[in-house]
């Protein structure tokens, strides 16, 4: 079935989940379609009662129908309605099939990843993101190279390699975890790189993690509640 005839098959009226994220915490709501335009590709939700209106605005949104999703962008988000233009017919988005629960840490209460080798720790920087099974950074292309040069490896040859890395959350303190390479990603023009580690931390320390992640979560939602 194609975007067009999916459209077609949306009745007004009825209610459909939206999902989205929102500083890396998935917002999912169910809203009732107010109208479609096939040949324009917009869906309208109503909005009124929906108390989650701010965290539409950037990332990218989906809408479950069945077994399917389509990718949205949003077309706008005044008032009381919600407005998408369909882009196309999508899997399953990374928000629903990812194990579990991404966080982006407080600016005022940030989380510093370091990486070590021995006693010495050559490379510290913050988390853009943290999961109970990863954590994201943004490294300058210096770092970068440090970093590979602990691994005495090439870009191309660090992948699925492992750092020992310590992790210090805001209040539960330093934990430690051993972090493994899955992706490098280019920003600002070759200036910066993100890069994402699997890691797997002790069970004690896991406990840490999970405590964090959970408050963060509620700080994020919260503040989202009362925008």
């Amino acid at each position: 079935m194609d975007t067009a005839e999916l459209l077609k098959s949306i009745k007004v009226g009825e209610p459909h989940e939206i999902i989205t994220t929102w500083q890396g915490v998935p917002v999912r709501i169910k809203q009732k379609v107010r109208w479609v335009s096939v040949p324009d590709r917009l869906i309208s939700f109503d909005f009124s009662d929906c108390k989650f209106k701010r965290a539409f605005s950037n990332e990218k949104v989906y809408v479950k129908l069945g077994e399917l999703y389509l990718e949205c962008d949003i077309f706008s988000n005044i008032r009381d309605e919600l407005v998408l233009r369909v882009n196309t017919v999508s899997p399953p988005p990374p928000v629903v099939m990812r194990e579990f629960v991404r966080v982006e840490p407080s600016e005022s209460k940030p989380v510093y990843v370091s990486f070590c080798t021995g006693e010495d720790c050559i490379v510290s920087a913050k988390a853009v993101d943290v999961s109970e099974s990863g954590v994201g950074l943004m490294l300058s292309k210096e770092d970068v190279a440090k970093l590979l040069s602990m691994l005495n490896s090439a870009e191309g040859e660090a992948y699925h390699k492992t750092f020992s890395m310590v992790i210090e959350l805001p209040e539960e303190g330093r934990i430690s975890a051993v972090g493994e390479l899955k992706n490098i990603l280019s920003k600002d023009e070759g200036i910066y790189f993100r890069l994402g580690f699997k890691i797997e931390p002790k069970p004690a320390d896991l406990k840490k993690l999970r405590s964090y992640i959970m408050k963060r979560q509620r700080e994020i939602l919260d503040k989202l509640m009362s925008l």
